[in-house]
């Protein structure tokens, strides 16, 4: 018996280190340097994480410009997707601390149920992918995307070989591609443009 634990033991901390290694192998992390009119303003990381049955994608942003004011803005979001399609996703928007908005959204009954700030809303779609997705993926001309912050629909316009845009909210995303994956994000709002450098 006194012989028999510590075996049982050895392969479970085997089992959890090959597990752990699993993930790791299949797990992949972009960061993106934030810069307004030139100077470093915060960062973004990217995390997608690949197992059998799903993929799972984190994005952590956080933000501090001093404008008339100092600013801080900080977004996360993180979806589920099982065969390139959304399951589940949240994101959570905070200025200076305090939360901005919150959304929620759920594929149940072949339709996406979205909670936006306690308002419920529903897509009568039964397949969509996240704007996250596309940190990863370059995406079709014409490729509809849903936008986790906001629980709205995204038309991706091809610019050119490597370069994809939309607008939403007031603003205009341009996305550039460089081997597969996204290599710059410049978002331009009406008083000021951000940009957002892979960090290499």
């Amino acid at each position: 018996m006194r012989s028999y634990f510590p075996r049982i033991a050895v392969l479970s901390i085997i089992t959890v280190m090959f597990l752990s290694s699993t993930v790791k192998l299949h797990g992949q992390t972009l960061i993106y340097d934030a810069f307004i009119r030139g100077d470093k303003v915060g960062e973004m990381k990217v995390i997608r994480e690949v197992n059998d049955e799903a993929t799972k994608i984190i994005v952590d942003t956080h933000i501090e410009a001093h404008m008339l004011v100092k600013i801080e803005v900080d977004f996360k979001s993180s979806s589920t997707y099982m065969d390139n399609k959304l399951l589940l996703g949240k994101a959570e928007t905070r200025t200076n601390g305090h939360l901005k908005s919150s959304v929620y959204t759920v594929l149940k009954d072949g339709q996406y149920n979205i909670d936006i700030d306690g308002e419920s809303s529903k897509i009568n779609k039964d397949e969509l992918v996240g704007a996250d997705y596309y940190y990863f993926e370059v995406p079709e001309n014409g490729a509809e995307s849903y936008a986790l912050a906001t629980g709205g629909i995204l038309d991706m316009v091809k610019k050119d070989q490597n370069e994809f845009y939309f607008e939403h909210d007031d603003k205009k995303e341009i996305h550039t591609f460089k081997n597969g994956v996204l290599h710059e994000l410049e978002i331009s709002h009406r008083f000021y443009t951000i940009t957002f450098k892979r960090r290499l």
